[in-house]
C-alpha cells in the first residue's frame, strides 16, 4: 500500500477538495490555485540553499540538508495542515508539477495521521486541465462582446450588469488594467498564471449560463494576454457597439483614471509611449495641456487624436453603434439587448 495517495486535478474540483500550497510564499503570490492556503515547506531563502546543495554535492546530499532545514518545522506544518483539514473536511497538497515537496508534505502529515493526498501533476497540471476546460464549457457557449469609444462606460455597464444578476465576467477587472497606454496607472496586474486562473473561475461559474456578457478587448491586455480558448470564443461572439458624447466619455475617463490623483509625470510617462503616433506637434500640445494640469482638455484631445482613430480600427465593421445620451441610457440599451439575446 502507497503512503501517499495521489488525485486528480479533475477529481479534486468534483468531490470538493480544498488546495493546500506548500510552495514558497513568494512563488504563492505570483499564482496559486483560487482559493488555495499556503503552508511552504521551505522559504524563498531555504529552497534556493538546497538547490545549490543540490547542484553542488548531488541528490543524495540536498536531500539530507532539506530534511535539516524542514525537520524543526515539522510539528507547525502538521498542525496548520490539520486545522485546515478540520475546518475544510477534504484537503489535497501541491507543489509546481507534483514533486517532492508536495510529496515530502503528504508522507510526513500521513506519517502523523493526518492523511491527505497529494495532487497528481501539481499546479502545472492544474493549468493544462484550466485552459482545456475553459476550451470545453466555451465552445457552444454565446459571449455577448460590448464595444464603444474610450469613455463610453463599457466597464461601468458590465459592473452595473453584473450587480443586477446579469451573467457577467469583467476581464479588465481580472487583469487589474484599464486596457489602454494610460490603463495601468494606479493598478497592479496579477501574472500571467494567475490571471488564467480567474478567468477559469469566472467561465465555470458561469458555465450553465445561457450567454456571457463581457468588454471587447485586444489580445492583450495591459502585459497579460487573454488565453486562446476564451478569445476565439470572443472572436464568434455577438457585438454590441454604444457610444457616448465626446463630453460625457471625458468626464467618464478623468474619472475611472483617477485624472488629477497622481503627479504630472505619470501621466506623461504613459504619454511618451505614444508619441510616435501623435505626431510630435500634437505630442508637445497635450505634454503642454498636462504639465499646466488642464486635463480636461488633455483628455479631450487625446479622445480625438488617439483613442478614437485607434478604435476605430480595432472595432468589427459589421456592428451596428446604438448612441446614446448618457451612461444610465447606455446601460439601459446593453440590458434590453442582453434580454433579447440571452432569453
Amino acid at each position: 500500500m502507497e503512503l501517499v495517495r495521489e488525485i486528480t486535478v479533475e477529481e479534486a474540483l468534483n468531490k470538493g477538495y480544498r488546495f493546500i500550497d506548500t510552495r514558497t510564499p513568494e512563488e504563492f503570490e505570483e499564482f496559486h490555485i483560487p482559493g488555495a492556503y499556503n503552508v511552504p515547506l521551505f522559504s524563498a531563502e531555504e529552497r534556493k540553499k538546497v538547490s545549490q546543495v543540490y547542484y553542488e554535492k548531488g541528490e543524495k546530499e540536498a536531500r539530507l540538508y532539506a530534511l535539516e532545514i524542514v525537520g524543526p518545522k515539522l510539528h507547525k506544518i502538521v498542525r496548520q495542515i490539520k486545522e485546515i483539514k478540520d475546518r475544510e473536511g477534504k484537503v489535497v497538497v501541491y507543489c509546481w508539477r507534483g514533486g517532492m515537496r508536495s510529496l515530502a508534505v503528504a508522507a510526513i502529515c500521513t506519517l502523523a495521521g493526518v492523511s491527505v493526498p497529494r495532487l497528481e501533476g501539481g499546479y502545472r497540471a492544474f493549468r493544462k486541465y484550466i485552459l482545456n476546460r475553459m476550451a470545453e464549457v466555451l465552445k457552444d457557449k454565446k459571449l455577448i462582446v460590448l464595444y464603444g469609444p474610450t469613455g463610453s462606460g463599457k466597464t461601468r455597464i458590465i459592473r452595473a450588469l453584473k450587480e443586477k444578476g446579469y451573467p457577467v465576467i469583467d476581464l479588465e477587472g481580472l487583469a487589474g488594467h484599464r486596457g489602454s497606454v494610460f490603463g495601468g496607472i494606479g493598478l497592479d496586474q496579477p501574472s500571467q498564471k494567475m490571471f488564467d486562473a480567474l478567468l477559469w473561475q469566472e467561465v465555470e461559474r458561469l458555465k450553465d449560463a445561457p450567454c456571457i456578457l463581457i468588454e471587447g478587448e485586444s489580445r492583450k491586455i495591459g502585459r497579460l494576454f487573454i488565453p486562446e480558448p476564451f478569445w476565439k470564443a470572443m472572436e464568434r461572439g455577438e457585438k454590441i457597439y454604444v457610444e457616448l458624447p465626446l463630453e460625457e466619455r471625458v468626464k467618464i475617463s478623468m474619472e475611472d483614471y483617477g485624472v488629477d490623483r497622481f503627479p504630472s509625470t505619470v501621466y506623461l510617462e504613459a504619454l511618451s509611449r505614444i508619441r510616435k503616433i501623435l505626431g510630435d506637434e500634437k505630442f508637445r500640445e497635450i505634454e503642454g495641456l498636462i504639465r499646466e494640469k488642464r486635463y480636461t482638455e488633455a483628455v479631450s484631445e487625446l479622445m480625438i487624436n488617439y483613442y478614437d482613430k485607434l478604435y476605430a480600427r480595432s472595432t468589427p465593421d459589421s456592428v451596428k453603434p446604438y448612441r446614446v445620451a448618457n451612461l444610465e441610457e447606455a446601460i439601459s440599451t446593453v440590458e434590453y439587448y442582453l434580454s433579447s439575446v440571452c432569453g
